[in-house]
């Protein structure tokens, strides 16, 4: 059965993108069963798309025929039709390999207003993902950061949600309006759970500390392992790539490779 992962904080600020684009590229490394994985760019910031895609595909001006999620939730384009594989880059863990990446465009911002008269407006991603969830064993969606209807079609079309928190005394009360929110589609969407919570952004001060003791008090056992804050990250998105591909030994490659194991073991 597909895993649907929606990555979902409705702050900014809180490494959710770059949970869903390591996250999305390490399964893909160790998929090994004639499956794939997908990433969904659901946020019309469009920054996963640029890490994969380049900058001027996210934010440049639209190029004929190159369709986005925008268009395959507004029912213009299929799902099938719009995604496209990228080539991970070797590292020194694990060899080459692909992803199937479902592409944003800053234009997608405008399907927040163009939903609401929309039937069934909070099922649209999910309608369009049934024809093709059978080809993936996972599929990673990087939610906006907002409780907006793009983020409600991402939570419609999740078997789960992963939610990643960064120190600080704000991100734990939007916390809340986060859960209150998962709790409402719960009764459209029974099967979404919420699979974990990731402390990123983590660091020796006082402050994260804090954030993690509250964290583990408030969710136990779905305490995910930690991500550090390390330049290394920024860098890789900027270079195009994964932090597997980029900086395969070092110390945010090992984290997230920890996140991967738990991750998978919690399917």
């Amino acid at each position: 059965m597909t895993r649907v992962i929606a990555i979902a904080n409705q702050k900014g600020g809180t490494g959710k993108t770059t949970t869903a684009v390591n996250l999305a590229a390490g399964l893909a490394r160790g998929v090994d069963n004639g499956k794939r994985v997908l990433l969904i760019d659901a946020d019309p910031q469009a920054n996963a798309t640029a890490v994969f895609l380049g900058v001027a595909f996210a934010a440049g001006p639209r190029q004929p025929g190159a369709d986005t999620v925008y268009e395959v939730i507004m029912g213009n384009a299929e799902a099938e039709q719009v995604i496209k594989t990228v080539k991970l880059d070797a590292s020194e863990r694990s060899p080459e390999a692909s992803l199937d990446v479902l592409p944003a465009h800053l234009e997608l911002a405008a399907a927040e207003l163009e939903l609401v008269p929309a039937f069934e407006r909070e099922r649209k991603l999910r309608q369009a993902l049934e024809p093709i969830l059978d080809r993936y064993h996972f599929v990673v969606i990087d939610c906006p950061p907002s409780l907006g209807l793009l983020t409600v079609n991402g939570l419609m079309a999740a078997s789960e949600v992963i939610i990643p928190v960064e120190p600080g005394f704000f991100p734990l009360i939007g916390l809340r309006l986060l859960q209150r929110t998962i709790e409402m589609v719960k009764r459209a969407n029974p099967a979404l759970r919420i699979s974990g919570v990731i402390p990123t952004m983590v660091d020796r001060t006082a402050l994260t500390r804090d954030t993690q003791d509250q964290l583990a008090e408030s969710f136990g056992e779905l305490l995910l392992p930690t991500i550090p804050r390390r330049v290394s990250i920024g860098e890789a998105h900027a270079a195009g790539q994964d932090i597997f591909a980029y900086d395969g030994r070092g110390e945010s490659a090992r984290a997230f490779a920890h996140l991967l194991k738990e991750v998978i073991r919690r399917g």
